[in-house]
Parts: C-alpha cells; sequence; structure tokens
C-alpha cells in the first residue's frame, strides 16, 4: 500500500482528510456512526467517573500540602518530598511496564480460559515486581545514607503500598471499571489524609518519617477493605504467587517485552521531581526544597484533577476499539481528548497570570515573591505533560514504546543538565523553567519519533476492511501485522 508523501504528524491526531474523504461510505454507514457515537458518550461518562475520582483526590491532596507545610515546616517537608519523589519514582518503574501491558493486552483475554491465565501471569508480575523493588529501594536507601534502617522500612513500606495500589488501578481501567476507580481513590485519598494528620498532631514525632508512615497506610487502606468485604465470588487483583507453569511464563513474558520500556519511561518521567529536589535540596537546602515541592503539588495536583480524567478515559478506550477492530474510532478518541485539553487550559492559564501571588500564598503561608513566579510555569509543566500522554498514544498502539523511551531519556537529559547548571545561579525557579522545557522536549520528540506512515497504513487497513472491523484483532502488536 503507497502512503501519500504529503501526510504530516498532524495526520496522527488529526486524522488524514485523504483517509476520511476515501472512507466517506463507510462513516455514513448507520452501524459505524452508532458505534462513534458510543465512543463519545463512553469518554464523556467514563471522563466525568474519572474527575469525580479526582475531586475528593485533588481537594485532600491540596489540603495535605496546605496542612503538612505547617505542621512540619519547610525543611521537613523538604526532607519528606525528596524520600517520597526517590519512593513514587522506584513504584512507578517496577509497576509500570505491568500495568501498561495490562492496559494493552487484558482486554483480549476474555475467555474465563484465557482470562485465568492472564490474571495469574498478572499475580506474578506483580509479586516479582514487589520483591525486587522493596529489596532495591530498601537497599539503595541505606547505602546512599539517605535514611537508616527504620526509615528505610518505612519507605519500603510505602513503596509497596503503591505498586499494588497503582497495578490494581489499572486492572479496573483495563475492565473499564471506572466506578470502582472512584472508590479506591476515594478511600485512599480520605485516609491518606487524615491518619498521617492524627499521627502527627497526636504523637510528638513530628517527623517527614511519621508522614511516610501515614501515607503509606492511606495507599494500603482500600487494598485491605477489598480483600475484607469483597463479595463472595469477585476476584481480587492480587494474589501473591511465585510459581507459573510455561504458559503462565511465556503472558509474563510478552507482557515484559511490551511494557519494560515503559517501566523505564515512568522511571525516568519521576525521576525529573527526583532530579529537581535533589539539586535543589543539595545547592539551596532542605528549606528550599520544601518551598518548591508544596508549590509543584499544588499547581501539578490541580491540572491532574482537571486534565488527568480525559486521559484515563481516554487510554483503555482507545486500546479497546483498536483491540476489537475499531481503528477510526481509537483515532477519534485521541483527536478528541487533545481538543478538550486545549479547550480547558486556554481559560485557566489566562486566570493563573492574575492570581500566582495569592496561590503562592496560600500554600506557603506567608507571601514569597519567588515562589509566585514559579506558578504558571509549572502550570504550563502540568498542561504539557497531559497533552504528550495523548500524543504518544500511536506509539503505544504500535508497540513501539521503545521510540517513547527515548523521548523521555531526552527529556530527563535535558532536565538533569539544566538543573546541573543553572539552580545554583537561579534557584528553584530555573527548576520550574526546565520543566516545561523537559516537557516540550518530550512532546516535541514524540511528534518526531511517531512512524506516522505506519499509522496511517494500520488506520486504512482497519478502513478498507468494511464489515471485518468488528472482528477482534489479533493478540499481536500493529508492529507484528504490518
Amino acid at each position: 500500500m503507497t502512503i501519500p508523501p504529503e501526510l504530516t504528524i498532524r495526520d496522527v491526531l488529526r486524522g488524514s482528510t485523504t483517509l476520511f474523504r476515501r472512507s466517506a461510505e463507510q462513516e455514513s454507514n448507520p452501524e459505524v456512526l452508532k458505534v462513534r457515537g458510543e465512543v463519545h458518550r463512553k469518554l464523556v461518562l467514563d471522563s466525568i467517573n474519572y474527575f469525580l475520582s479526582k475531586i475528593i483526590p485533588g481537594l485532600m491532596g491540596f489540603l495535605s500540602v496546605l496542612v503538612f507545610v505547617r505542621l512540619l515546616g519547610y525543611e521537613e517537608y523538604g526532607h519528606y518530598a525528596v524520600v517520597f519523589a526517590v519512593v513514587m519514582a522506584s513504584a512507578s518503574g517496577m509497576a509500570g511496564w505491568l500495568s501498561q501491558g495490562i492496559l494493552r493486552f487484558q482486554s483480549q483475554n476474555t475467555g474465563s480460559h484465557a482470562h485465568g491465565l492472564f490474571s495469574t501471569a498478572a499475580n506474578l508480575g506483580t509479586t516479582l515486581s514487589l520483591a525486587l523493588g522493596a529489596a532495591g529501594v530498601g537497599i539503595g536507601l541505606i547505602l546512599s545514607g539517605a535514611q537508616h534502617s527504620l526509615g528505610a522500612l518505612l519507605s519500603i513500606a510505602l513503596f509497596a503500598g503503591l505498586l499494588v495500589y497503582t497495578l490494581s488501578l489499572a486492572r479496573f481501567q483495563a475492565e473499564l471499571e471506572s466506578k470502582r476507580v472512584l472508590q479506591f481513590e476515594i478511600i485512599r485519598s480520605i485516609t491518606g489524609f487524615i491518619i498521617p494528620v492524627l499521627i502527627l498532631v497526636l504523637t510528638p514525632f513530628r517527623t517527614y518519617g511519621t508522614l511516610l508512615f501515614g501515607v503509606a497506610i492511606g495507599y494500603m487502606v482500600p487494598l485491605l477493605a477489598r480483600h475484607l468485604f469483597a463479595h463472595k465470588g469477585s476476584r481480587l487483583h492480587w494474589i501473591p504467587r511465585v510459581t507459573g507453569n510455561p504458559e503462565h511464563w511465556r503472558l509474563l513474558a510478552k507482557l515484559w517485552h511490551f511494557g519494560w520500556p515503559v517501566g523505564v519511561w515512568m522511571l525516568c518521567q519521576q525521576g525529573l521531581l527526583v532530579s529537581d529536589r535533589l539539586f535543589i535540596q543539595r545547592y539551596s537546602g532542605f528549606s528550599a526544597a520544601g518551598i518548591y515541592s508544596s508549590m509543584y503539588d499544588v499547581v501539578v495536583r490541580s491540572f491532574s484533577l482537571l486534565f488527568m480524567p480525559v486521559t484515563l478515559a481516554v487510554h483503555p478506550l482507545v486500546m479497546d476499539r483498536w483491540n476489537a477492530g475499531r481503528q477510526q474510532h481509537a483515532l477519534h478518541a485521541i483527536r478528541s481528548g487533545v481538543k478538550y485539553q486545549l479547550l480547558m487550559f486556554i481559560p485557566i492559564g489566562g486566570v493563573l497570570i492574575a492570581v500566582a501571588p495569592w496561590v503562592s500564598r496560600m500554600v506557603l503561608g506567608r507571601p514569597i515573591p519567588q515562589a509566585a513566579e514559579i506558578v504558571l510555569p509549572l502550570a504550563i509543566s502540568g498542561f504539557l505533560w497531559q497533552m504528550s500522554l495523548l500524543a504518544h498514544k500511536p506509539l503505544e498502539i504500535l508497540c513501539e514504546t521503545k521510540r517513547m523511551l527515548v523521548g523521555m531519556s531526552a527529556a530527563l537529559a535535558v532536565n538533569i543538565l539544566g538543573n546541573w547548571l543553572l539552580i545554583p545561579v537561579y534557584g528553584y525557579k530555573a527548576a520550574a523553567y526546565l520543566a516545561v522545557g523537559s516537557s516540550l522536549t518530550y512532546l516535541l520528540s514524540i511528534l518526531v519519533l511517531t512512524p506516522r506512515a505506519r499509522f496511517i497504513e494500520a488506520l486504512q487497513i482497519g478502513s478498507v476492511t468494511g464489515a471485518k472491523m468488528h472482528a477482534p484483532a489479533s493478540d499481536e502488536c500493529v508492529v507484528g501485522l504490518l
């Protein structure tokens, strides 16, 4: 099949005009229009559910920063922010490969036998990631001198809760169970705020280690509640398992082959936070790290509250439609997500320009001019990362996750080099602008690295199959089909 030379990267996100013209008769088919309407409705409804799942966590996260900073002070909160960033990066890396494999392939294993094989393989992967990651976090923190034995144990507990919680949410997303995500996020956010506050207020231990312990409990409570109060016959998303037959290991190897670049990608993404906070702490102290981290947490969490629901709704919907052979509807979901995010950011960015000093004073408890100056760049950075999560969906569909990793590695390199050169001179203000530079680097890298000809060819294959569109796709990635 010949690919027209005039196709550009815009075709990936906005669709090819030529392609839609060629498929005009199919697009006017009532059945196709009905399915596309279902995509819109599912996207909107799931976005609402995910938005609800983010309202309480977002508000509680916002409130947590205000309260924790006032209870601990900038320096202790800076300690907490640095250690939490390291643990979060480790959990993201160890859970990322499996969570993305679950989102990509679980919808292809719908029969009872296939689902059982997939669940067992996922349980094996969870157990192995938990064991290896916990050992790595504990040993790394102790050898680096960042924490001693008790502090390392608290960090390991937090790592375990984060990893299992993340993979449980991935299973819910793959099953298109957005209401379950809502329930888990509400429970986690409330307990993750109330328990640490009670410990900090009722005990004399007002340290960052105590805060780590309380946050770890917050992640574990919804998992324990599901285990204790699950209805008879309902499936648990993780049962510790270390053995399996060759078929389980082959399936796990497939998940690993697809997901390991994404796991490293997530490690690098969280490594951006680690880089910011470690360099600020090294050159400006824990107090400056606490100020920057508190501003970052409030601004970026606020944007996550607004934009992440769209991303969370688009991802499983795209994979589900593509796996079912509805390539056009998968592309339509991506385009709709990008459009909604753009329309949301324009008025929000304008408002932030005016209220930046008020935001920094509210977060920190007193006016700090330099902190007010980083509100807008942090907001832009958060928006660009949300856009990037949709822009790289074609690479996920084509199983070109290594290209995603190349882009993220470039972003991390820009961030580390920039922090090393600029933070000693300009302080944490440089870190905020480098966050924008890193996100732009990744977005531009994705636009360059996306094999647009192959993606458009895959769409054309889907469009010319006509009635075969509704037949499930094979369990291989598109890269194997082309």
